[in-house]
C-alpha cells in the first residue's frame, strides 16, 4: 500500500464507518469463538498487517495483542497509539516462533501478498492448539477498480477461491461467509457507474457526513449478530474463522 495512505488512515480510522464497523465485528467474533481464558493470564493475539494499530488499541478485555506490519510508517503510528508492534512481513519475516498465539488476525491482508497460500500457512503456524485465526478479504473480482490498485491489491476473492487458500492451512474452518451484505447493492452500482463514465477512484478516505457515517456503521456492524447464525449469500467482503485442532 502506498505509504502516504497510512497517515490518512491514522487520522480517520477511529471514526470512519467501514474501519470502525469491521473492528467491531472482529472483536465480536473473537469473544464468541475464543472467550477469555480463566485465571489471570490473557489470551495472546497477533495482528499481522496491523496497519496503524487501532484494532490492537480496542481489543476486548482478556486479550494481549502485538502487531506486525511491513511498513515502518505503520509501525510508528502503532507506537504513537501506545500498542506493541514491529516491522515484519509474511510469509518468512514474522518475528515470533510457531505456536505462540491464541489468536491471529489477517484483516484484509491476503489480497496484498504475492503468495496468499504461503502467507495463510505461515500465519496458521503461529497458533497454539485450540487457537483461532480470523481472516477478512475483499470479494468479487468483478468489483475490481482503481481503488484496489491504489491500495496495492493483487486480487479479490470469491467464497470458493478463499476457501481453497484457507484449506492449505490445515485448520478447521468454523465460519466462512460473505459480509457487508446490505451495502453491496449501492456500492456495486457506484462502481459500475464509475466504470461506465470512466471515472477514477481516489485514495480519499474521509468519512461521509456524520449521520450518514453513523447509519453506514450501524448497518455494517449489525451483521455481527448474523454471522455464523444466518446465511449471508453475498457481500462486499469475506470473513472466516478458523481453529487449530
Amino acid at each position: 500500500m502506498q505509504e502516504h495512505i497510512y497517515q490518512k488512515m491514522y487520522e480517520v480510522e477511529d471514526r470512519h464507518w467501514w474501519y470502525s464497523a469491521k473492528r467491531r465485528i472482529i472483536r465480536h467474533l473473537l469473544e464468541r469463538y475464543l472467550p477469555p481464558a480463566g485465571g489471570s493470564a490473557p489470551r495472546r493475539l497477533a495482528d499481522l498487517g496491523c496497519g496503524c494499530g487501532r484494532l490492537l488499541e480496542e481489543l476486548p478485555p482478556g486479550f494481549d495483542g502485538v502487531g506486525v506490519d511491513a511498513s515502518e510508517t505503520a509501525v510508528e503510528f502503532c507506537r504513537k497509539r501506545g500498542v506493541s508492534a514491529s516491522v515484519g512481513s509474511l510469509p518468512a519475516q514474522v518475528p515470533f516462533p510457531d505456536g505462540t498465539f491464541d489468536a491471529v488476525i489477517l484483516a484484509d491482508i491476503l489480497e496484498h501478498v504475492e503468495d496468499d497460500e504461503a502467507c495463510a500457512r505461515a500465519a496458521a503456524r503461529l497458533l497454539r492448539a485450540g487457537g483461532v485465526m480470523i481472516v477478512t478479504a475483499p470479494a468479487y473480482p468483478a468489483l475490481w477498480s482503481s481503488w484496489d490498485e491504489i491500495h496495492g491489491h493483487r486480487r479479490r476473492y470469491t467464497l470458493g477461491t478463499l476457501r481453497q487458500v484457507l484449506a492449505t492451512t490445515e485448520l478447521d474452518i468454523e465460519l466462512l461467509s460473505y459480509y457487508n451484505m446490505f451495502l453491496l447493492p449501492p456500492a456495486a452500482l457506484a462502481r459500475v457507474l464509475k466504470k461506465l463514465t470512466l471515472q477514477q477512484d481516489a485514495a480519499e478516505l474521509s468519512p461521509p457526513p456524520g449521520w450518514i457515517n453513523s447509519l453506514l456503521r450501524g448497518i455494517f456492524a449489525g451483521e455481527r449478530h448474523l454471522l455464523g447464525r444466518l446465511p449471508l449469500p453475498a457481500g462486499l467482503s469475506l470473513i472466516a474463522v478458523l481453529r487449530r485442532p
